[in-house]
């Protein structure tokens, strides 16, 4: 067994969903405190009755009853949020399928690294008794993620550990049942390790598995993909931007259709585009604060920035119009879209790093 430094698990806390789990949390806790001894065991407890929390508090773990907004996410999110004097956070379910007796060689590992994972899916690890159809589903759910946690076998994995600086907990999205992705893709952390663990066959209690539970996941990974990467909500505040761009861009070029063909020393169709543009820029700043970089800081004057940066591009927009439409001969309208979207990457890199940034942990 691995040896641990009791200091160190005086700073740990053990974080417990549980639902209708009256039946195990005593043996849970009975082993955990064989296993490690002296750990703070919390019991975040989502049951309907209080036979679950009465049967934790008499095996000697502190126990929050949660009557409003449960769910497994979320109670992990408010235990991490309780535990205000740990320094490390280690996340089990209290169904006995995740054994105690792995929880010191996780510790350990948790001694040089920022994340932990106990993981079924490296050497020595393992999910004995599951049929064809739980095991297709998990591994399918475990391969969407991958791009969430190239460097992590297990995405999908309930058992984990963390320092608590790897994440700040208001970012932690409470929607669908894997809270650890969330740790994985979200968190900010140099070093990982993945410890084998056999998943266990749940002995006593209801499985919680769900077609509920797998519909919150695919909108889980939803939401992690847009925050992971954060240029897809750019790309589609730049798509909503485009159309009305295109939109007022081919009423004003009908307005101006007959006139001459030059205004104001230039070709007819640049002032259309201007105005055109000017309206995309400030729906697309109001869009991209809303929700893009919703949770970040924004620099002073952030709107005149943003301002300047589009009014910058835009002169770049203007000037490949110009070479397209005079030199190319290509159409105003695809002109323009071409313009747009060469100059979209660079107006992505200065937004994030000029005009808003990642609030601190």
């Amino acid at each position: 067994m691995a040896v641990i430094d009791t200091g160190t698990v005086a700073r740990v806390t053990l974080i417990v969903p549980t639902y209708n789990e009256s039946e195990n949390i005593g043996e849970l806790a009975q082993r955990v405190h064989q296993a490690v001894p002296n750990l703070t065991i919390l019991v975040m407890d989502d049951s309907r009755d209080s036979s679950t929390a009465q049967a934790a508090r008499e095996a000697g773990c502190q126990v929050i009853q949660r009557t409003n907004n449960r769910g497994l996410s979320r109670a992990v999110i408010d235990g991490i949020r309780y535990s205000q004097g740990s320094h490390s956070i280690v996340v089990m379910d209290g169904d006995l399928q995740h054994p105690p007796e792995v929880l010191p060689k996780m510790m350990k590992a948790l001694e040089n690294n920022d994340l932990v994972v106990g993981s079924r899916w490296v050497k020595d690890g393992g999910a004995p008794g599951w049929g064809w159809r739980r095991l297709l589903i998990s591994r399918v759910a475990n391969l969407l993620a991958w791009p969430l946690a190239p460097h992590i076998k297990d995405r999908t994995s309930g058992f984990f550990a963390f320092r608590k600086s790897v994440v700040n907990p208001a970012t932690l999205n409470p929607t669908g049942w894997k809270i650890g992705l969330e740790v994985m893709a979200r968190g900010y952390y140099t070093k990982a390790v993945e410890v084998p663990y056999t998943f266990v066959p749940r002995d006593k209690g209801e499985s919680k598995m769900s077609g509920k539970q797998l519909l919150e996941y695919l909108r889980q990974l939803t939401s992690l993909y847009m925050s992971k990467f954060q240029i897809l909500n750019f790309m589609i505040v730049g798509g909503i931007g485009y159309a009305i761009n295109m939109l007022a861009y081919w009423l004003l070029l009908t307005v101006f259709k007959g006139t001459e063909t030059r205004f104001l020393g230039q070709h007819f169709y640049l002032p259309p585009f201007v105005i055109s543009s000017s309206l995309a820029i400030v729906s697309n700043y109001e869009l991209n604060k809303l929700w893009t970089f919703k949770g970040w800081d924004e620099h002073s004057m952030g709107f005149l920035r943003y301002m300047s940066m589009a009014l910058v591009t835009l002169v770049f927009d203007m000037a490949l119009l110009a070479v397209f439409v005079d030199w190319g001969r290509m159409t105003p309208v695809v002109a323009a879209a071409i313009a747009i979207a060469i100059v979209f990457i660079i107006r992505y890199t200065i937004a994030k790093r000029w005009i808003w940034s990642r609030k601190s942990s």
